[in-house]
């Protein structure tokens, strides 16, 4: 049986990437539970991959069955199974360098951080994407010219010194939202702000571009896959956000914003849902294949 075990439920992009996945495998014929403390499941963002109690899972694992993870505590424990284990690489924080350097242990990547920080260990990643859900893709709800969007859980400190010198701006926070009232406001807002600095990929951005926002963010590594400066998105420093914001809302840059826009939907199509999928079902039968139970 295959497992994908993971710290909890809480809003954190690592959960739902970790679900996504092996929603996507349970779509294509693969047999995958996702195992979490007392089996509950989030109710922020909507999954059909079934759910089981981690503990429970962890106690009945043993040789036939593979484990997937991605927090780098899990692996001694689940090493200690005989399980063979699949370590889906979201991050590059040194804690995942225990991880790469057991052999036994088949590591996935999503992003080109990733990719680069595992093949710098010495490790050939097996390649299987990432994707942002369907509902934040831009629907021709209409946007209210002033509205901001931005998450105040990181970089708060960013957002407020913006929102008191931006005042024309009207700041939309989104805390411990789910999913669809997210992406609603997104498709309302014209603007996004990113704040994060410490972001590995950063796909509450993503999710802005294919609502349309016009994206102010803060230098992340792991964006560097899809914002593109001046096409796509405004990268600024911190200590600079509230020029940008006050450059990019004023009435003769409106040409400017619907460009940035246009190019922000066009990068974020590339994160479709059922791209990943017909890619993982591409190297289902191959690399990946090889790591799975088939029982």
């Amino acid at each position: 049986m295959n497992h994908y075990f993971l710290p909890g439920i809480g809003i954190y992009g690592g959960i739902k990437v970790g679900f996504q996945f092996a929603g996507i495998l349970n779509e294509l014929g693969v047999r995958i539970v996702v195992a979490t403390p007392e089996g509950l499941a989030p109710t922020w963002f909507r999954s059909l991959a079934p759910v089981v109690d981690r503990d429970a899972a962890l106690a009945s694992l043993g040789v036939g069955d593979t484990a997937f993870f991605s927090l780098p505590f899990d692996h001694e424990p689940l090493r200690r199974t005989g399980a063979r284990l699949v370590f889906h690489c979201q991050g590059t924080d040194p804690a995942v360098d225990p991880v790469l350097a057991d052999r036994a242990v088949t590591v996935l990547t999503c992003w080109a951080q990733a990719r680069d920080y595992v093949i710098a260990a010495g490790r050939s990643p097996i390649e299987v994407g990432i994707s942002i859900s369907d509902c934040f893709y831009y629907d021709g709800t209409p946007k209210h010219r002033d509205m901001l969007a931005y998450m105040p859980r990181r970089g708060s400190a960013i957002a407020q010194e913006a929102r008191a010198s931006a005042t024309a701006l009207a700041f939309q926070p989104l805390d411990n939202l789910n999913d669809i009232d997210v992406a609603r406001a997104m498709k309302r807002s014209v603007y996004y702000l990113a704040t994060s600095d410490s972001e590995w990929f950063g796909l509450p951005a993503l999710e802005a571009m294919a609502a349309g926002c016009v994206v102010v963010t803060v230098p992340v590594v792991g964006g560097n896959e899809y914002l593109r400066e001046g096409v796509n998105c405004l990268i600024s420093p911190a200590a600079k956000v509230p020029s940008v914001l006050a450059t990019i809302s004023k009435a003769d840059a409106a040409g400017q914003r619907a460009r940035l826009s246009a190019g922000a939907m066009a990068m974020a199509a590339r994160y479709r849902s059922s791209l990943q999928k017909e890619a993982l079902r591409t190297i289902l039968h191959k690399d990946l294949g090889a790591a799975l139970s088939w029982t």
